[in-house]
């Protein structure tokens, strides 16, 4: 029995460790920060820029840039085949305010791609420069809902394992 409970406290510091260490960024940053104008200027230049809109698709739905794709920040690893090809062509990655923008910027780097810009001040601020937008769905990735994630599974393990210790102790008493 004393066997069985050693077990059981290994098995939950290990789950409470890979629960922590999710949240701790796999690199430093390896994209570069723009500014809406910036953003824009490229766009202007370089046709071949993939903009990246990390928004819901209800956020993406109600106004965009022009030619951006949307892939939700959380469902980027689940639909990388929809960024481009080639590591090397410039993206650019946007949301509401700069700040889901950061974490789709880093997948995006983790993936490969060695050509990545976060827009600071994300779609608020290309509006507030009075740049053009457009609205509507045409190239909106609708989010899936069937997919939990890493995170929620290790939750849930360490909820059901805490449950179970619990029961176990109650037993003895």
């Amino acid at each position: 029995m004393k066997i069985k409970s050693i077990i059981l406290e290994i098995g939950f510091i290990f789950l409470a460790l890979l629960f922590l260490t999710s949240f701790l960024p796999a690199k430093g940053l390896d994209y570069e920060n723009i500014t809406p104008q910036e953003a824009k200027n490229r766009i202007d230049l370089d046709p071949t820029i993939f903009i990246l809109d990390v928004r819901s698709s209800i956020e993406y739905r109600d106004g965009h840039i022009n030619g951006s794709v949307n892939i939700n920040v959380y469902y980027i690893n689940s639909y990388a085949y929809l960024l481009p090809e080639d590591n090397d062509t410039g993206i650019i990655v946007y949301c509401d305010d700069g700040y889901r923008s950061q974490t789709g910027s880093q997948k995006v780097v983790d993936l490969g791609y060695t050509n990545v810009s976060n827009m600071l001040e994300g779609y608020f601020g290309w509006l507030k420069l009075g740049y053009p937008y457009v609205t509507g769905t045409e190239t909106s990735l609708i989010t899936p809902t069937g997919n939990i994630g890493l995170v929620s599974i290790v939750c849930i393990s360490i909820f059901v394992l805490v449950i179970w210790r619990i029961t176990i102790f109650r037993k003895k008493i």
